[in-house]
C-alpha cells in the first residue's frame, strides 16, 4: 500500500486542472496563467474572501462582450472551479464566506500552498510566465 503526502495529492490535482486547459484557446491560456501567477499576491494583499470575489466578479458574463472579454470571464470562471476543487467546495466564494476565522485561516493557507502547483504548472504545461497578462 502506498501512500503520498497532502504535497504530493496537490501536485497531482494541480497538474490534473491545469492540463485540462490544454484544449482551450491561447487567449484563455494566457489570462488564465496569468492569474496563477497572481493569484497569490491578491489573497496575500486583500484576503482570500475578496480575491475570490474579485474573480467571480470578472467570471460574470456582460451583455454582449468581446472576444477578450469572454476569454478574461471563462479564464476567471476556470480559477474558482480550481480554487473550489482545492477546497472540495462547489462554490469557494460561498464556502469562505461562510466560515469562521480558524476555517478561513485554513482555507487560506490551503489555497496558497497548493497554488504553488499551480503557478509552476502554468509556466510548464501552458507556456504562461510571470503573470501573462491579466488584471482587468
Amino acid at each position: 500500500m502506498k501512500f503520498e503526502t497532502r504535497a504530493q495529492a496537490d501536485m497531482k490535482k494541480a497538474l490534473e486542472l491545469v492540463s485540462s486547459l490544454e484544449g482551450e484557446n491561447e487567449e484563455v491560456k494566457n489570462i488564465y496563467g496569468g492569474l496563477c501567477h497572481n493569484f497569490p499576491i491578491l489573497v496575500r494583499q486583500s484576503g482570500l474572501c475578496q480575491a475570490l470575489a474579485f474573480s467571480a466578479d470578472k467570471a460574470k458574463a456582460k451583455e454582449r462582450p468581446s472576444k477578450e472579454e469572454k476569454a478574461r470571464s471563462k479564464a476567471h470562471q476556470l480559477l474558482l472551479k480550481h480554487v473550489g476543487e482545492i477546497l472540495g467546495v462547489k462554490n469557494p466564494l460561498e464556502a469562505v464566506q461562510q466560515t469562521d476565522a480558524i476555517g478561513y485561516m485554513h482555507q487560506t493557507r490551503r489555497v496558497l500552498s497548493t497554488w504553488v502547483y499551480f503557478k509552476r504548472f502554468a509556466a510548464s504545461v501552458l507556456g504562461v510566465h510571470t503573470g501573462g497578462r491579466d488584471e482587468g
